[in-house]
């Protein structure tokens, strides 16, 4: 069974990321929004690339966090981490 997500697409996956970042700047954690913003700017050879690079910086989002923002953070990361499955890209990571 799939997990629930609001994204029907990656663009719309990509789209919340970069609300993401600044939601995270908004409520001062700069770090964690300039990593998301240098893996979404990097150039990358296949978007499985980016998928992996997000969803490992999602995963490691240790903060001290509100609530909702949490919730977003879980949400891309559980995003990335199926979307990823289904391309076959969860070895080695």
């Amino acid at each position: 069974m799939a997990p629930k997500t609001r994204f029907t697409n990656l663009d719309e996956f990509y789209a919340a990321v970069m609300q993401l970042i600044h939601w995270l700047g908004r409520e001062g954690h700069q770090g964690e929004a300039r990593i998301l913003d240098s893996i979404m700017h990097t150039a990358w050879t296949t978007s499985s690339e980016l998928l992996g690079e997000l969803m490992l910086a999602l995963r490691d989002m240790k903060g001290d966090y509100s609530p909702e923002l949490r919730n977003e953070i879980d949400t891309c990361y559980e995003f990335a981490l199926h979307h990823r499955k289904i391309l076959g890209s969860t070895h080695g990571r």
